[in-house]
């Protein structure tokens, strides 16, 4: 069995340094994706280059977690989640209630986002999220809302390959199977793998893992992925004993 890799870059729009790490690495094939953040501060910027490289899939990192939110309704009505600044407040979304007030503000401030990127040219073919809020379950009826609405029927799923010195419990696991069977379910086409590259790298040398797609996360020019930085610089690939095929999303 062929196994196809997408390699995604995570938050691309985010920083000067960080969208000429990720562009660099799209030029030279090492990158096949990227996720982009709506609210980052050199989002305009990247997407004036999205158009440049047509074979990558550029997708929308929903964001609840960082920067100011895009809607102008969401200072009110998600004000359980931003800080005294008005900006989305680390993990706060994890620590409150959602109930349906909560899921209808935060379906118009994804929407807002995906509108953002539209109206800066770039066509969405996939969506994943900043800190994988995204994968929080309660959150699947806006996910199911935004694939009808904007017709993007590509999603990153659930992780569910961990590193061997840090397993994931069972019990989390299936958790997480049944969350990535939702998407699938509600109509996504996804990877059936999905974890970082140095954890693929560490799982998966010797021999593939059991599906046809894998997506590997990377940052490129974040300062806390020095080791990943480095596999991306070479053909990291080499070190596989078997040849996968490097896709995009645009291709599931």
């Amino acid at each position: 069995m062929t196994v196809r890799i997408i390699v995604n870059a995570d938050d691309l729009g985010v920083s000067e340094v960080v969208n000429e790490a990720i562009f660099c690495a799209i030029e030279r094939r090492v990158i096949t994706s990227a996720t982009m953040l709506a609210n980052g501060q050199e989002v305009a910027r990247a997407a004036r280059l999205v158009p440049r490289f047509p074979d990558c899939s550029f997708g929308v990192h929903l964001n609840l977690t960082d920067f100011k939110p895009v809607c102008a309704d969401s200072s009110r009505s998600l004000l359980k989640i931003l800080n005294s600044q008005g900006c989305f407040n680390g993990n706060s979304i994890r620590e409150v209630s959602i109930g349906i007030p909560m899921l209808k503000a935060i379906y118009r401030e994804w929407c807002a986002q995906i509108e953002h990127l539209i109206r800066l040219g770039v066509h969405p073919t996939h969506l994943d999220s900043h800190h994988h809020v995204h994968t929080i379950p309660q959150l699947l009826p806006v996910l199911a809302a935004l694939r009808r609405r904007y017709h993007i029927n590509r999603a990153r799923i659930s992780r569910n390959m961990y590193d061997p010195s840090a397993p994931a419990s069972r019990l989390l696991l299936a958790e997480k199977s049944v969350f990535n069977s939702a998407l699938r379910w509600m109509g996504f086409r996804t990877a059936g793998v999905f974890t970082e590259l140095e954890i693929y790298l560490r799982q998966c040398a010797d021999r593939p893992p059991g599906a046809s797609v894998v997506e590997l996360m990377t940052h490129p020019g974040s300062a806390l992925s020095a080791e990943e930085t480095r596999l991306l610089a070479g053909d990291w690939t080499k070190v596989l004993s078997y040849t996968p095929t490097l896709i995009s999303f645009k291709a599931l």
